[in-house]
């Protein structure tokens, strides 16, 4: 089962970092943050002591009942990409596995490793690159320690760095190959971006580094010199002096390691050029950064300082997000992760451990059904015992049944057969509605096919010319009238009558029948299909045309023009039409009433007034019926071998001319669609 809310916490060197999230109808929403800063200590490292301090200040402040997502710091990690041999998706993990024992310096027993393969579009044959991660097994045990001690559930431990590729792909989504700079307290995460390929470099610089350089320089203490570098800002003159002599030294080496990082990328995957930087971490507010890496490496540089595809709840502090949202980054990419939305689910927890937590919850869902057991037996007691105006009969009854267990199991047994009863009646309303959902369609088609006739609201105004040429003009606008009328198409009335289909059951073929040996008995089931019969809706709508030369004429244009784009329109609409169980057809025309001056109703139908005609009658009546069921027929696959449908009724077109027959001279629809 999918995890729909988890907590996500970055247990960095300087501060403890918490996002809430959420599935919410397909999008995801932060409901709480938390972050704890650690006390600066005199050389700028967290003690272990400080960090523990921190997750207990975090599991204080929040009551923590769901799942935790941990990233462990990248610095820690060991990564290699490699390419493999075009695989089978079911030897995946063997192939991958043989190259980690080769590639990761430690034993397998001794690390916790897994891959991601790189998803994007391979030549055939191609070798697959895929990245491999792993971590000493003692340094994931001691790690996910710090938060079992604290009675926290880890779901899953990433590492920082994947943290921020997840972040990127899913709120960023960047375009063009882009560089991600994710600038910590004690080192900096490097990122690069090429579409679905990324490639990952932990750097030796941070921003701690740059609080060392300024305390060397002016022989201050290490907090004070973190104080400085924050509000350096704050006093442009002294800002100049501290940049060029401090900050910018230190920020020419990371510039440095960019420049080799990229130079090693194109070495492996061909010219790229990466169009932008975006730039992360609390180191990213050291003063001068944006403008000088923007030099230096001749690109622009964003500071991600907002989120586009996250939703944020009305009781988040919007505050503290805006304002630490680039330290926030790996947290919310480890979350992702762990609602199953990120792109890369690279998860180090020990495989025991993974299987301890499937048997749990194998466990819990063992409990809570036999609770689900336990409330309906103590239901059904109460319920029993609440037909007995007895009390005391009651609990008698009740002791008889607990001691004869002959009774008690015919009260299962009628419990069992009440619910087959209920699901059977839920079946029978959920087709009920489906098929109204249908019949709803075919009104819908209905109405899409007499659009398709603009000339029913034809209107017609001209100015008569004076003199001569007044008589041609008339009779001009007399033909124009005559030609739209002609075309016209109106539907006066229509019925809808509820009732049942049957779907036949068809034979075997004398080859099966052989096949079978002719003996019953050794299959165990003698049972033979057995017809079956649906809900349905049969259509009668009377369709009025003007007046034409017969009624072959008539009948064609209803089969024809009209009844094609009805068939087009009901399978646009996925509406099930089967052939007419008296006449063979989808769709069936009657027989045309002609040189009608007034509207008549169909043979059984209602309309709520009389009504006198239409301007150029006499005209044509002629009835269209379907029906419409809400299973489609059954229909079995070696019967079109070639994957063409049945034409839907007999002998198709078979050239009625309206004079009628013994079947109400009902005519099919010759469509190459289904109807």
């Amino acid at each position: 089962m999918a995890i729909q809310t988890v907590w996500s916490v970055d247990l960095g060197k300087s501060s403890l970092k918490a996002v809430k999230l959420r599935r919410l109808q397909g999008n995801v929403e932060i409901i709480a943050i938390d972050k704890v800063d650690y006390p600066v200590t005199g050389n700028g490292t967290d003690p272990q002591s400080l960090a523990r301090d921190a997750l207990q200040i975090f599991s204080q402040r929040n009551a923590v009942k769901e799942p935790i997502a941990i990233s462990h710091p990248g610095q820690g990690t060991f990564s290699r990409f490699i390419k493999v041999p075009a695989f089978e998706e079911k030897k995946v993990n063997e192939m991958v596995g043989h190259e980690a024992a080769q590639q990761i310096p430690f034993p397998l027993d001794e690390v916790t490793w897994d891959f991601h393969v790189i998803d994007r579009d391979y030549l055939p044959g191609e070798e697959r690159e895929v990245a491999i991660f792993a971590v000493r097994r003692e340094q994931i045990d001691d790690f996910m320690l710090e938060f079992t001690t604290h009675e926290l559930a880890v779901e899953t431990v990433s590492i920082g760095y994947l943290g921020l590729l997840n972040f990127v792909q899913h709120d960023i989504a960047p375009e063009e190959p882009a560089i991600v700079l994710d600038i910590g307290a004690t080192h900096t995460d490097l990122v690069l971006v090429d579409g679905n390929r990324f490639w990952i470099r932990p750097l030796p610089h941070s921003g701690n580094d740059v609080t060392k350089s300024i305390q060397d320089r002016f022989k201050i203490g290490f907090a004070e010199a973190e104080k400085l570098k924050l509000e350096t800002a704050k006093v442009p003159q002294r800002a100049v002096k501290i940049f060029q002599a401090v900050i910018q030294p230190k920020l020419k080496e990371l510039v440095g390691e960019i420049h080799r990082s990229i130079g090693f990328y194109r070495s492996q995957h061909g010219e790229v050029s990466f169009s932008k930087l975006y730039l992360l971490g609390n180191g990213s507010k050291i003063v001068g950064i944006l403008k000088f890496l923007k030099e230096s490496l001749n690109m622009p540089v964003e500071r991600v300082q907002s989120i586009n595809r996250f939703r944020v709840s009305h009781d988040v502090n919007v505050r503290l997000l805006k304002a630490h949202l680039p330290a926030f980054a790996s947290t919310l990419g480890c979350g992702l992760q762990a609602l199953g939305l990120a792109p890369c689910d690279v998860d180090l927890v020990p495989s025991e451990d993974k299987l301890q937590k499937e048997i749990d919850r194998k466990k819990k869902h063992s409990f809570f059904a036999a609770g689900i057991v336990l409330v309906a037996i103590l239901i059904a007691g109460f319920m029993i015992g609440r037909l007995n105006d007895d009390a005391e009969s009651a609990v008698k009854l009740a002791k008889g049944e607990y001691g004869d267990l002959t009774k008690g199991a015919k009260i299962i047994e009628k419990h069992e057969s009440q619910k087959a009863e209920l699901e059977t009646i839920y079946d029978k309303v959920h087709d009920l509605a489906e098929l109204r959902r249908r019949m709803l369609g075919s009104l819908q088609a209905l109405d899409q096919t007499l659009t398709q006739y603009p000339e029913n609201q034809l209107q017609i105004v001209s100015t008569l010319p004076q003199g001569a040429d007044s008589e041609a003009s008339i009779n001009a606008i007399r033909e124009r009238l005559e030609e739209s009328l002609f075309r016209r198409v109106w539907v006066p009335s229509f019925e809808l009558e509820r009732t049942t289909h049957t779907y036949p059951v068809e034979a075997d073929s004398e080859e099966d029948e052989a096949g079978s040996g002719g003996d019953e008995d050794d299959s165990g089931d003698s049972t033979s299909d057995e017809p079956k019969t649906v809900p349905a809706y049969r259509f009668r709508v009377q369709v009025m045309v003007t007046k034409r030369n017969s009624q072959k004429e008539t009948v064609d244009f209803a089969r024809g023009d009209f009844g094609k784009k009805l068939a087009k329109f009901l399978a646009d609409g996925d509406v099930t039409v089967v052939p007419d169980p008296k006449t063979g057809n989808r769709i069936s025309v009657g027989v045309p009433t002609t040189d009608l001056v007034g509207l008549e109703p169909l043979a059984s139908g209602r309309r709520g007034s009389d009504d006198e005609g239409q301007e150029g009658n006499p005209f044509d009546s002629v009835e269209v019926s379907w029906l419409v069921v809400d299973e489609p027929p059954p229909v079995k696959a070696e019967s079109f071998p070639d994957g063409d449908e049945e034409a839907g009724g007999e002998g198709g077109d078979d050239g009625d001319d309206g004079d009628g027959g013994d079947d109400g001279g009902d005519a099919e629809v010759d469509d190459e669609s289904e109807f």
